[in-house]
């Protein structure tokens, strides 16, 4: 099944491509803005990939900036990718900005290659799970906002049954120890790993206690990679914080990110060996007589 498209990163790539014909045709962006009727501000958003296009206002850019032929035709479709509104319009408000940032972020990516030094990643969560860790979460104050939150989770845990989709993570061996929910969830959750992870695009690899991680390869958030099926489409990090998650497309940022990612794979243990550790999780958190 082929994967479709992120509207995020076709907003980025649309944005990029309008500002280099303007630049080719030597125009400032004050000058298409009085050319096309439209607000400079609005304008510059565009082309930082910060707003939703709006089809025609692509095309009266194109006209102005004398864009004809397979070009034009190659940008009108990426605008209208770019304005794609998945399953994920559902989400509404404030609170599930950062819910509806990933979940745009994931459509359409090919390779995504996680690190998660806390909790399980919410793509390989449980409901219960997921249950657990969302209704701690500063702002899901409601329990409907809370539910919708978890149905988003489980909606984006779909794209991993595309097999096209490759998804690899690095967890630290401590959430296999660390009590974060009941242990009975924990254990059900351990046992869904077990069964996920024999699937031929998932990868899950454990960093243990005993690896020599040094000061050079010391993170203080996990953070996830993506990749597209169009090479011309820019790769992403995603880093998560406490507060705020950032989206990285600049080539070092990107560097560092792909550097860390590397090196932390290369502590990993192999994906049998992580199994084996996560089936010791299973039999210490399952509660005793069931």
């Amino acid at each position: 099944m082929a994967v479709g498209h992120s509207p995020m990163v076709r907003r980025s790539r649309l944005g990029a491509e309008l500002r280099k014909l303007r630049r080719d045709k030597n125009l400032t962006i004050a000058q298409v803005s009085v050319l096309i009727g439209w607000q400079a501000s609005e304008l510059s958003r565009l082309e930082n990939g910060k707003l939703r296009p709006d089809l025609s206002v692509v095309m009266d850019i194109l006209d102005a900036l004398e864009c004809i032929g397979p070009e034009r035709e190659m940008l009108i479709s990426m605008a209208r990718d770019a304005n794609q509104r998945g399953w994920w319009k559902a989400m509404v408000g404030p609170m599930f900005e950062r819910y509806r940032q990933i979940a745009e972020i994931e459509a359409g990516a090919t390779e995504i290659r996680q690190i998660t030094m806390l909790f399980v990643p919410g793509l390989l969560q449980t409901e219960e799970y997921a249950r657990s860790r969302l209704s701690n979460t500063p702002g899901l104050t409601e329990a409907s906002a809370v539910q919708t939150a978890i149905n988003g989770r489980l909606t984006r845990q779909k794209l991993l049954d595309n097999e096209e989709t490759q998804y690899s993570v690095l967890m630290d061996e401590g959430i296999l120890h660390r009590r974060t929910c009941e242990p009975g969830m924990l254990a059900d959750q351990f046992r869904h790993l077990l069964k996920i992870g024999q699937r031929s695009n998932i990868d899950i690899r454990i960093i243990p206690f005993v690896a020599e991680i040094y000061e050079r390869t010391q993170i203080t958030s996990g953070f996830t990679l993506f990749r597209y099926a169009s090479p011309d489409d820019p790769r992403v990090a995603y880093v998560e914080t406490s507060t705020v998650d950032l989206v990285l497309s600049d080539r070092e940022d990107l560097a560092r990110y792909e550097k860390m990612h590397e090196e932390f794979g290369a502590h990993a243990l192999n994906a049998a060996d992580s199994l084996a550790l996560i089936e010791d999780a299973v039999e210490r958190f399952q509660p005793k007589g069931t």
